[in-house]
């Protein structure tokens, strides 16, 4: 396909990221992302490595590209890799079909003109080896929610930044729990009545899955509604830790 081919076929589809992929070419994402990035990312990562863990359609590594970094983007290839609890698996994988968590990732990445390398791994397996090395920045976007253990899933992130390096969780907050918990960590189980999620933590949950994860006390960066589609348009979270 020619480029107008291809840009043609993007807007075609149904996205999970709104993503800007020329001037007056946007997807229809599911959620729109592109308000929350210049207040939760650092304005220039030039001569920085960094992460972006649970990448789907690239939202999050595209715009650390364009702030300057070399951008490593990790996720699974196959929808039925996932942690999806148990009793929906049957039923999820039969409606996903062939299609997988990166399949509109490569037509962005080309409509981009990225140089974004996607790595296929679980959370749990990341590694400098894998990785080509230790990373500077790392971005764990939504994903901790779809998790059995959010924190051994932060531990193998904090094992591949450098010394000094940072992370940045966005993450969904369970607004009832955190007013009248707030001083305990609580966390709604949804494994039974959700598709996709395990856990949605209150304020309090959260920061201590990032320190038990090891990382020094989290700052909060930020406390948003995601503009969305009805069901997804829920409060979220952004916190910064260091390694």
């Amino acid at each position: 396909m020619n480029r107008d081919e291809l840009l043609r076929d993007a807007l075609s589809r149904s996205w999970y990221h709104t993503i800007d992929l020329a001037p007056g070419a946007t997807t229809t994402g599911a959620v729109d992302l592109r308000a929350i990035a210049p207040k939760v990312l650092p304005a220039a990562l030039a001569g920085r490595r960094a992460l972006d863990v649970g990448t789907f359609d690239g939202f999050w590594a595209f715009e650390l590209e364009h702030r300057g970094a070399e951008v490593l983007a990790s996720d699974l290839d196959r929808f039925d890799q996932t942690e999806w609890p148990p009793a929906n698996r049957a039923r999820l994988a039969l409606a996903a079909g062939d299609g997988g968590p990166g399949e509109r990732f490569p037509l962005a990445h080309e409509l981009l003109r990225s140089r974004v390398r996607r790595i296929v791994s679980p959370i749990y397996e990341l590694t400098p080896e894998l990785l080509g090395g230790h990373v500077d920045y790392a971005v764990v976007g939504d994903l901790l929610l779809h998790l059995r253990d959010p924190v051994r899933g932060l531990e193998a992130v904090r094992s591949v930044l450098a010394p000094g390096g940072r992370l940045l969780v966005l993450e969904e907050v369970n607004i009832p729990l955190s007013l009248l918990r707030p001083r305990n960590a609580w966390a709604s189980f949804q494994a039974r009545g959700t598709d996709f999620n395990w856990w949605q933590g209150n304020y309090r949950c959260l920061v201590d899955w990032i320190v038990l994860a090891g990382f020094a006390s989290p700052r909060r960066k930020l406390v948003y509604r995601v503009r969305a589609r009805r069901t997804q348009a829920r409060w979220h979270v952004a916190f910064e830790a260091q390694q």
